[in-house]
């Protein structure tokens, strides 16, 4: 018999009889308990991950590209544009496509918006990043036309719409780089209102004298613009800065940007200012760290949108597991959504989970320890995990939800992994590094055997206690751990053992509960 379909029928046999009961984890107060059969193997399964996410926002045909999110005040909604990226090989790609949410804990379906030209003669062939502003009653979105045939390559595009559905392009808006910058990198305009100059200002994604730098552009109509001085101070030689984003929060400035060049690595960052004019620094802490990003290599072209009260950041998590030849991830993938908080002292953004999808997993689950080593011992639900231990608990459904605190007190390596059926030996390992000895700071580092895929910084509190929640939906996986998000895919997740273990000293696991 397929596993998946036996599985499935143990699920239906134990819904349908009374009274079995299957109890491991601890049942909170205040969320319903649901008894599952645990399923006690440890084979790998080879699951599918096609097909549509709920959970993390992915279409169930085709993925999702660099997010555009915008909150419409009108029905109280956030709309997350982003670029389909159908991935068929058809000559035209990337139209701008979008789904909805009140909370980010579900999503509508797919709907368009903004289709690519007919052919290859088209600017917008192929469709770039862009933004979206409401001006007088009427939508705008600014956005990239690209294509590789035509020089220049980039050009800065216009559609309006009176109602956030139906898109109309205005033939007669269209403008490229000017003198000085680099005409086939133009790309990815970002609109504000700088209450400052009191007008709109555009960000514009380029290359001026060889380094990364952010055109700026000046309009009080949104349809007639004047180039003013670029944004350049950057700390460092990057190769292209994409995807831009400003805003204000608690009184600053802050400067969102994806960086495409390899060192440091490709991710999403940020930069803090008193005002949208900078001079922009990095966040930095008393011991000179620097804080300047949201998540690891897998969360990229991130974009924020607020409702007035709280304000998320959206990227996409690639569908690859780890970086090609290049040094680079397939491009698009899953969308993923983090809630970011502005420390009020220091301006340092953390990233959180979102209330509502944290609560969305609300059905405490049973699960049990299958394979415990000889390093580790229990009791009451608490697991002392001595170096070159480890427990393998029973396998999970397509989403999950899990918590669970550490003392490592005693321990500076330590972490869960994931994909753990079959002899363990193949797993894809979250490790909590505490030591500097690796990248010089503390870190969470995913390994696949020897190799590393993927890192983030952390911090490491006083005490060396963290609380962790581990968000999944089939190969996405997104830890939360005190302020900082840590997302990766991992293929062979879904539906299969997970464990936690100790790689030095002993690292003590309890209040561990899962949740569906």
């Amino acid at each position: 018999m397929n596993k998946r379909i036996g599985y499935s029928l143990r699920l239906l046999f134990a819904i349908l009889c009374v009274g079995a009961t299957f109890t491991a984890c601890e049942k909170d107060e205040d969320a319903s308990s649901t008894d599952f059969v645990v399923d006690e193997t440890l084979d790998l399964w080879s699951v599918s991950d096609a097909g549509e996410y709920t959970t993390f926002y992915k279409p169930k045909i085709g993925w999702v590209g660099d997010p555009m999110p915008f909150y419409n005040e009108a029905d109280q909604t956030f709309y997350l544009f982003y670029l389909q990226d159908w991935r068929d090989g058809r000559k035209c790609d990337h139209p701008i496509y979008y789904t909805t949410t009140k909370d980010y804990s579900s999503f509508t379906t797919i709907k368009p918006a903004i289709q690519t030209g007919d052919n290859i003669a088209f600017q917008d062939s192929f469709i770039g990043t862009g933004s979206f502003v409401k001006y007088n009653g009427l939508y705008y979105c600014f956005y990239t036309g690209h294509n590789d045939y035509l020089t220049p390559k980039e050009k800065i595009m216009l559609a309006t719409s009176p109602d956030l559905r139906t898109w109309t392009k205005q033939s007669d808006f269209t403008f490229q780089a000017p003198e000085g910058y680099d005409q086939n990198n133009f790309r990815d305009p970002h609109v504000y209102y700088d209450p400052n100059r009191e007008c709109y200002v555009m960000l514009i994604t380029t290359l001026k004298d060889g380094r990364g730098c952010l055109a700026r552009y000046t309009s009080s109509d949104l349809r007639t613009w004047t180039n003013i001085e670029p944004l350049t101070d950057f700390e460092s030689d990057a190769e292209i800065l994409e995807c831009p984003d400003i805003f204000e929060m608690g009184g600053k400035w802050y400067l969102v940007f994806s960086r495409i060049n390899r060192d440091p690595q490709r991710k999403t960052y940020y930069r803090i200012a008193d005002t949208p004019e900078g001079p922009w620094r990095i966040v930095r802490g008393a011991d000179n760290e620097a804080y300047e990003t949201f998540d690891g290599l897998f969360f990229y072209a991130g974009k924020t949108a607020t409702d007035g009260t709280d304000r998320y950041i959206s990227g996409w998590c690639s569908s690859d597991e780890r970086v090609n030849a290049n040094n680079e991830l397939t491009w698009a993938g899953a969308m993923i959504s983090h809630k970011i908080v502005a420390d009020p002292a220091t301006g340092r953004l953390s990233t959180v989970i979102p209330d509502k999808l944290d609560s969305k997993f609300n059905t405490t689950v049973a699960y049990k320890a299958l394979l415990v080593s000889d390093e580790v011992t229990s009791a009451d639900g608490t697991f002392s995990v001595a170096e070159g231990g480890k427990a393998v608990f029973s396998r999970n459904g397509a989403s999950f939800r899990i918590t669970l605190s550490v003392d490592a007190s005693q321990s500076d390596k330590f972490g869960l992994a994931f994909g753990a059926g079959g002899d363990q030996e193949n797993v894809n390992k979250i490790l909590f590094d505490l030591t500097d000895n690796h990248r010089g700071r503390p870190g969470l580092f995913m390994y696949n055997g020897a190799d590393e895929l993927n890192y983030t910084p952390i911090d490491v509190p006083t005490d060396k206690k963290f609380d962790i929640t581990v968000v999944a939906e089939k190969s996405v996986c997104v830890l939360y751990v005190n302020g900082v998000a840590f997302t990766n895919r991992i293929l062979k997740m879904n539906e299969n053992p997970w464990m936690i273990f100790s790689d030095e000293g002993t690292a003590s696991f309890s209040a561990i509960k899962v949740y569906r």
